[in-house]
């Protein structure tokens, strides 16, 4: 039907690993559908090609490879982060590692 979702009953273990159980089957009943045409958008101009970019990498992130998100990370000369342990949502797993790198990245705004 051209969306794409995470398979509830592989939820938890692939997209949301370091939360409870109980937190990964409320995400996985929530998430919304994403149109999956959206992974095909064709990029001309990178803005980490021209501006500082900041990458925080989930070390163990079982949705993206963390040796993936390294390397993207060394492509765009980013300022990388990164949290061990942390899954694909590590923004509900770790916020304040999270809030940080934002924070950093907001502090070097010009």
């Amino acid at each position: 039907d051209g969306f794409t979702y995470l398979d509830p009953a592989q939820f938890h273990e692939y997209f949301a690993a370091d939360l409870s159980a109980e937190q990964a089957a409320f995400m996985a009943r929530s998430q919304v559908l994403n149109l999956a045409d959206n992974f095909k958008a064709v990029i001309t101009t990178a803005a980490w090609r021209n501006k500082p970019s900041w990458v925080l990498v989930a070390g163990a992130d079982r949705t993206i490879n963390p040796d993936l998100e390294r390397w993207y990370a060394t492509r765009a000369k980013s300022h990388k982060v990164e949290v061990s342990g942390a899954s694909h949502a590590v923004y509900a797993s770790r916020p304040k590692e999270v809030a940080a790198v934002i924070e950093e990245a907001a502090s070097q705004a010009r």
